[in-house]
This record gives structure tokens, C-alpha cells and sequence, in this order.
């Protein structure tokens, strides 16, 4: 019979989620068990399991191999952790008791796996950081798991697919969203798969019309009507999650291959939805916020600019669980007036006339938000006594920002007031950089004119990155560094 310090001590134990199977998952992890295998891709929506299936993949795998290490690789090591290691059904959540996280003698961290032929080092890289690729140089890696693989850099591929050629059973697991047909990993690597199961028409016509494929390269479409843990409700809403005919429906709902128009946000943004007068007048006439949006927290964010670009001052409100942004105000300024530099003095100079407007609510600011890079002007804003804790901004990437804002903007929490309208132009007016569609925004320069829309929209992002995961329902990590309780 259990007494209650049994049962008290079992409660402390942590639940190992369920695995799921089906007929589409149990064969694809057949074929990944398969002697002859060398390359696996999974390409399909959001909420397809495909990740989960990857790292199921990679588990049998690691416990098959005899070579001393192998690889998983995302965008990031925050990716790496979230996706991969400690997500749900992350590696090891799953398998707590076969994988740890161990500090390596010489800077990073990697994974010990504990098989039946010994121990497996699992090493860790990012890939966005190309310093950190010297983790794989030189060495034999068997198995390899490679996330969101159409983010990383062809030379990075290459050498992973390098690094497993004298091991016995080398096996490349790539997973993705859809992306550009014509992205170099469908033209030298994907498409030279034999296509397993369904898929959508219009990959198959890609991949048939490559008459030669590769001994061992698989390719598996999942989507998320495949998914044997979401309710046939969930399925429905999810069909309805992005504007139809836009980037984001193409490729994460209905998992085809699309590319990104000239605008960046203009299948998300309604200005009903995304504009609005946040205030209203008081019985006594005065200017106050409208309850109805619940703003409890305050940000400052700032843009701290060279040459001819603009300085951006953007004042951010919250609800207590920061799960919207409520753009209040702004101010932007040159950089360079008259031919002369303005110098920190003066933008701190304009900081306090800004922050003087906003007395009233000044005791529920949470923080003052530079650009990370601007270590100086960070540390002589701390010595102001201000009375308002100033930090860097979260270093995400200018990727990350963006899919940040697209799902803001079409999910309704992003607003921006009546009074912030070249903000909201500015989103409505931002572009890619030509050949660099879905990765980086265009940066005009030398224009003032141009190069303003910029200015607004890295200063609206700083003050978002603090709170990515609440802004995003969950989707994306942020590094809040200040309470939000």
C-alpha cells in the first residue's frame, strides 16, 4: 500500500509523454531503419509531427550505431534545445534516462546517448554561426538530424554529408516547411529522392522531373491531417490559420513549395484589425488608454542609428501576459543634421522629453530596450538615473523578427495607434532583398525616404524579442529578462 510520502514522491516523477503511431509513421521509421538508407527528408505543414518523427528516427538510429558520434543541427542551439532536445517529444524528454546534456571540457555543451555498443557524443551546432561549424570539422559523424535544413548554408550541408563518409551506416535526416522550388537543397539534394506516399501534385512534378535519383534518398510529404494526436476541430482551425493565397497558406497549411512575394506583410495586415485608436477621453476629458486592451506593462525601445538613418524612439504597451503589443507612440529623428553627427547627449537629450510625455504611467515601465550592438550608448543610459532598468535587445534573428510580426499581424495582437500611422506604413511598405526572399528585409540605404521604414520596424523589434513566446502563442522563444508577473 502506498503511503502519502510514497505517493508524494511519485507525483515528483516527470510524466514521459505518450508515443504516437500510425500506418504513415511506422513506415516511414522502417525505411530510416533500413540497411540501404542514406538520406531522409521530411517536407510538409506546421503541426505535421514531422520533427517528432525525425527525432523518433534519429533515437533508433543512435541506438543502432557502432561510430563514437553523431549530429543534430538546427538554426540555433535555442532551436536545437527547443525543437529537438527538450521539446514535448523532444530527445530527451522522451528518453530521459538514455540522454543527457554534458558540459564538454572545452566550451559548449553536447549529448551523451547510452546505447547497447556504448556511448554515443551527440554534438551539438548551430548553424546560422558559422564559428560554430568547427564542432563537426574533422571528425566521422554517423548519424545526422538537420532541422529546418532549407535555412542552412549549402557549404554547412556539404560538410555534414562529408563528415559521415567513412562511417559504416551514415544517415542524413532533413526536415523543412516548403520553400522556393528552385532553392539549391531541392535542386541538389531533395529532389533526387524517391518519393514515398502522397504528396501534393505540384512536388511530385518537381521531383519527377528529375528522371535520375540517388541509391538510399527518401522523401516523405507529412502534413497535419496526419498527425494522430490533433482533433479533427484543431484540423479545421488550422486550415483557416493564414490568409488564403498567401506565403505562410501555401506553404504551412497546405505544405507546397511557394515563393515569397515583393511585400513582406501585406497578406497579414488589416487596418481594422491592426490600426486603431487605443485611448479615449476620461469624464473629465483627459487622454487615457482604453481599458478594454488591459495594458498593465510598458517597454521603451530604441534604434540607435549612424549616418543618415533615424534614430527610433517606440513606446510598447502589454497586458499582464504579454501576449499582445500595443504600439502607443513614437519618435524618430536623423542621425545626421546639418553635416554634423548627433551624439549621444543629444539622443538622450530627446529620450528624456519623450519619457516626460508618458509621467503618468512611468511606474509600470518594465524596462528601456537599446539594440544589443550598442554596448556604449547601453552602459551611459544605466549611468542617467533614469529610474527605468535599460538592457539589450534579444538577440533574434532578422528572420525570427519577421515571423514574429507575420503572425502577429494576422492573429490580430499586434495594434498600432492612430497616432504611429509611419509605423504602420512601414510594415505595410517593407520588402525582401532581392534573391534573399524569406531571409532578409531590404535595406535601401542612402535615401532617407527608404531607409526610415527600417528604422521603424528594427525599433518596433526590439521591444517584441523580449517576449517572443507570449506574442507568438507559444511558437517561438524569446529571452524575457525582466518579471512577468
Amino acid at each position: 500500500m502506498l503511503t502519502p510520502r510514497t505517493k508524494s514522491k511519485i507525483s515528483f516523477i516527470p510524466k514521459i509523454p505518450e508515443i504516437l503511431y500510425n500506418d504513415k509513421i511506422l513506415d516511414f521509421l522502417a525505411i530510416a531503419l533500413d540497411p540501404s538508407t542514406r538520406c531522409l527528408t521530411l517536407e510538409g505543414t506546421i503541426r505535421s509531427t514531422k520533427t517528432v518523427d525525425a527525432v523518433l528516427a534519429f533515437h533508433l538510429l543512435v541506438q543502432r550505431q557502432q561510430a563514437p558520434l553523431a549530429l543534430l543541427a538546427a538554426e540555433d542551439n535555442d532551436a536545437i534545445l527547443d525543437k529537438l532536445l527538450k521539446a514535448e517529444r523532444g530527445l530527451m524528454t522522451l528518453w530521459p534516462d538514455l540522454y543527457k546534456l554534458i558540459k564538454d571540457d572545452i566550451g559548449g555543451y553536447y549529448v551523451e546517448g547510452k546505447t547497447k555498443n556504448g556511448i554515443v557524443k551527440i554534438l551539438l551546432c548551430g548553424f546560422a554561426d558559422k564559428s560554430r561549424w568547427e564542432k563537426i570539422l574533422g571528425k566521422d559523424i554517423e548519424t545526422v538530424l538537420i532541422d529546418e535544413a532549407n535555412t542552412g548554408d549549402e557549404q554547412f550541408i556539404d560538410e555534414a554529408f562529408g563528415r559521415q563518409a567513412f562511417t559504416n551506416h551514415p544517415v542524413m535526416i532533413f526536415t523543412l516547411n516548403g520553400d522556393d522550388p528552385q532553392h539549391w537543397i531541392y535542386q541538389n539534394r531533395i529532389n533526387k529522392s524517391v518519393i514515398v506516399g502522397e504528396c501534393p501534385a505540384s512536388i511530385r512534378a518537381d521531383m519527377d522531373a528529375v528522371k535520375i535519383k540517388k541509391r538510399g534518398y527518401y522523401y516523405f510529404w507529412f502534413s497535419f491531417i496526419h498527425n494522430p494526436a490533433i482533433t479533427a476541430k484543431k484540423k479545421t482551425e488550422l486550415r483557416h490559420e493564414y490568409p488564403v493565397g498567401s506565403y505562410y497558406h501555401k506553404t504551412r497549411i497546405l505544405g507546397e513549395r511557394g515563393k515569397w512575394g515583393i511585400l513582406i506583410y501585406a497578406d497579414y495586415i488589416d487596418s481594422l484589425r491592426n490600426f486603431k485608436d487605443l485611448y479615449i477621453r476620461d469624464s473629465h476629458g483627459k487622454k487615457i488608454l482604453d481599458p478594454k486592451y488591459g495594458i498593465c506593462h510598458f517597454v521603451l525601445s530604441i534604434d540607435v542609428a549612424q549616418n543618415k538613418a533615424f534614430n527610433t524612439f517606440i513606446l510598447h504597451g502589454y497586458p499582464r501576459d504579454y501576449s499582445s503589443d500595443y504600439i502607443l507612440d513614437c519618435l524618430a529623428f536623423k542621425s545626421n543634421e546639418g553635416g554634423k553627427s548627433v551624439g549621444y547627449s543629444k539622443k538622450t537629450q530627446l529620450l528624456k522629453v519623450f519619457l516626460a510625455k508618458h509621467l503618468d504611467i512611468q511606474p509600470q515601465f518594465d524596462c528601456i530596450v537599446v539594440d544589443s550592438a550598442e554596448d556604449n550608448y547601453i552602459r551611459d543610459l544605466r549611468n542617467e538615473g533614469l529610474g527605468i532598468p535599460v538592457i539589450g535587445s534579444w538577440k533574434a534573428t532578422i528572420k525570427q523578427r519577421i515571423d514574429l510580426n507575420i503572425i502577429c499581424l494576422n492573429k490580430g495582437n499586434l495594434v498600432i495607434d492612430l497616432a504611429c500611422l509611419e509605423i504602420y506604413n512601414a510594415f505595410l511598405a517593407a520588402t525582401w532583398v532581392k534573391g534573399k526572399e524569406g531571409l532578409l528585409r531590404s535595406d535601401p540605404g542612402g535615401k532617407d525616404a527608404d531607409t526610415i521604414i527600417n528604422d521603424w520596424l528594427d525599433g518596433t523589434e526590439y521591444g517584441q524579442t523580449l517576449h517572443m513566446y507570449a506574442l507568438s502563442g507559444g511558437k517561438m522563444r524569446g529571452e524575457a529578462v525582466v518579471s512577468t508577473t
